[in-house]
């Protein structure tokens, strides 16, 4: 009885091993109302819900058109509707990751679904509204494809990965750097799928052909968001998948070394080239972007999800490198530091390291959105009368209060334009971040401002910062 059951758990560990990933996911969907983050999380959320509504919200650059197309009928159902959205994708990209180990002749497959699901930032933002994980599928969706040879299937997921993130033209890159070098260069037209066919059906909307190249939001050489150190993704890739799986990874780029200098082992083309090079090549970029200040780079560490199964496939080459190849003769030590490994990678969310999960700020709601809801409360209470709009730019305000961001009846974002278009019973609502930050208008400006009533004013410290909302009503 025990021999089939290990037989069977054996046969099955990674169906099991997602299995009880997604009833986890389920849980925390049920026990955490956070969104992940309180920004383009939930304007990634609004776009595709109301893109439905308004079909032209299906081909905006920002929101990613990929991305709104393949979770619009999820976020039918809210903001859960979009957590299941990016838990069903984490889940399919965790299983094509074991299936390209496996397909790479990797010993141990199994780990690198292991090391994906606790890397603490891919399980914060898997309950987003953001493209990260998406990403990540459709990349290793590619590689996967491309070590099984199929060139015309790895080059046609790959083409539509720059509507699923701007990110996704390196990942081209890298791609058609891998048929040069195997010679496939026929292949290659194939990495213009999805820019052809979005350049059509985009036309409709934008009657212009080139709208795929003129509408990127991200195509600006001046420094919107500042610029920083060289080497800040390099350190915080640490914060993104955690100590000890960074530790590994840096023990597979080691072993990769190692193994070419030497030649020991026979590393494949699409695992050099797509594994290894398009993660380096991932992480340079951006590290270039935020250190120049280019391509409004804000330098968040969470983009770096986007490449989390090459690291997983990188770090399991470091896990393999130190218990199956530095212990050579020594199969008990080598099985004793693996299980010490992975309890370690296992236990390192739940530490309280700074770079592990804080389960009551980034998996909750923030004192940020709680206040939102207040003022959102107070907008219900007290509406604006019939055909009257709201200005406000907080985009979590259009998801407490129910609102079609979009509807340009409803609501428009709070502006200096839209001030001067303010009617007798129309509301805004100011708040000291996005009003302040992306659109540039000060409280002291509206205080200023002939006939605007101020309603309520609430505010809250948070740490080192405060959080403010104030509502007025036009006269």
């Amino acid at each position: 009885m025990n021999d089939v059951f290990l037989r069977f758990f054996k046969q099955n560990s990674i169906y099991i091993l997602l299995a009880l990933y997604a009833v986890a996911g389920i849980v925390t969907i049920i026990l955490f109302d956070g969104t992940g983050d309180s920004g383009d999380s939930i304007m990634h959320y609004l776009f595709a819900r109301y893109a439905p509504v308004h079909p032209e919200l299906f081909f905006d650059h920002w929101a990613k058109p990929i991305f709104v197309l393949l979770s619009s009928p999820f976020a039918q159902f809210g903001f859960t509707g979009m957590k299941l959205f990016n838990l069903s994708v984490s889940v399919l990209a965790f299983y094509l990751t074991f299936l390209t180990a496996r397909e790479l002749k990797m010993p141990n497959p199994i780990l690198s679904v292991v090391f994906l699901i606790f890397m603490p930032l891919y399980y914060i933002l898997t309950f987003s509204g953001l493209t990260e994980p998406l990403f990540a599928l459709f990349l290793i969706g590619g590689i996967f494809m491309a070590v099984q040879r199929k060139f015309i299937a790895a080059a046609v997921i790959v083409s539509f990965m720059p509507f699923v993130r701007s990110e996704g033209l390196i990942i081209m890159v890298v791609f058609g750097l891998w048929l040069l070098a195997g010679k496939s260069w026929k292949y290659l037209p194939w990495l213009l799928t999805g820019h052809l066919l979005y350049t059509v059906a985009g036309f409709f909307i934008y009657n212009d052909l080139l709208w795929v190249f003129t509408k990127i939001p991200y195509s600006s050489l001046e420094p919107k968001y500042g610029s920083g150190p060289l080497l800040h993704f390099v350190n915080q890739l640490n914060y993104v998948i955690g100590v000890p799986i960074y530790f590994l990874t840096v023990a597979g780029i080691i072993s990769y070394l190692w193994h070419w200098t030497k030649k020991t082992i026979l590393i494949t083309l699409p695992e050099t080239i797509l594994v290894v090079t398009g993660f380096l090549l991932f992480l340079i970029a951006h590290s270039l972007f935020w250190n120049l200040g280019i391509f409004n780079s804000m330098g968040l560490k969470r983009v770096l999800l986007g490449v989390a199964p090459l690291i997983s496939l990188i770090a399991l080459r470091g896990f393999n490198f130190i218990t199956l190849e530095l212990l050579p003769g020594y199969r008990i030590a080598g099985r004793i530091t693996g299980v010490l490994l992975v309890a370690v990678v296992a236990m390192f969310p739940f530490s309280g390291n700074p770079a592990a999960i804080d389960w009551n700020r980034e998996m909750k709601l923030t004192r940020e959105q709680t206040m939102a809801r207040v003022a959102a409360t107070h907008m219900l209470e007290h509406p604006a009368p019939p055909r009257h709009k709201m200005l406000y730019t907080h985009p979590y305000l259009s998801e407490a209060m129910q609102v079609d961001h979009f509807d340009k009846k409803l609501r428009l974002d709070l502006n200096k334009h839209t001030l001067n278009t303010l009617q007798p019973g129309d509301k805004v609502i100011w708040d000291n971040w996005f009003a302040v930050i992306e659109t540039n208008v000060s409280l002291d400006e509206l205080l200023g401002m002939q006939g605007l009533i101020r309603e309520i004013d609430i505010s809250s410290k948070t740490g080192d910062r405060e959080i403010r909302y104030v509502v007025f009503r036009k006269e």
